[in-house]
């Protein structure tokens, strides 16, 4: 199980960082400072970072689903031009 799990997250980053949805290095440096200078304990930061996470990961799930809808849509195109 924890092998499933540590490959899944794996994959989620590599996935993720090779998308071309992935924000901006600039949006990430302001994230970062912002967490810095006003997260005075580890509990704002921690929620900080997991909101961040969510976002990417559904970020993710989004673009995924569109590449499988489009292809599907070509898959049924070419299934009735046959």
């Amino acid at each position: 199980m924890i092998n499933f799990v540590k490959t899944s997250i794996f994959l989620f980053f590599l996935l993720y960082g090779t998308h071309s949805l992935a924000k901006s290095s600039e949006y990430y440096q302001m994230t970062l400072i912002n967490v810095l200078t006003e997260c005075d304990n580890s509990k704002c930061r921690n929620e900080i970072f997991e909101m961040e996470i969510n976002k990417a990961f559904f970020n993710l799930l989004s673009a995924i689903m569109d590449q499988l809808r489009f292809e599907m849509s070509m898959k049924e195109k070419e299934l009735l031009n046959k």
